[in-house]
């Protein structure tokens, strides 16, 4: 499965599952990344992620 984060125009950020639902919403994209790879050094497999940013149309995509 992939997580997301998605950055919105106001610069806040939602941390979502590839099938839309909201796991929590952050004040900015790098608070949400920060969570997100605390959360994947208590797994024990490799997790990856995409970064959507609305504001420009850019999507990124990071593999841990």
């Amino acid at each position: 499965m992939n997580f997301y984060i998605k950055e919105w125009p106001n610069k806040m950020a939602t941390l979502m599952t590839d099938d839309g639902v909201v796991l929590w919403t952050f004040s900015n994209a790098e608070e949400a990344r920060i969570v997100w790879r605390d959360w994947c050094k208590l797994q024990e497999n490799s997790v990856s992620y995409k970064i959507n940013n609305l504001g420009n149309n850019q999507l990124v995509h990071d593999a841990m």
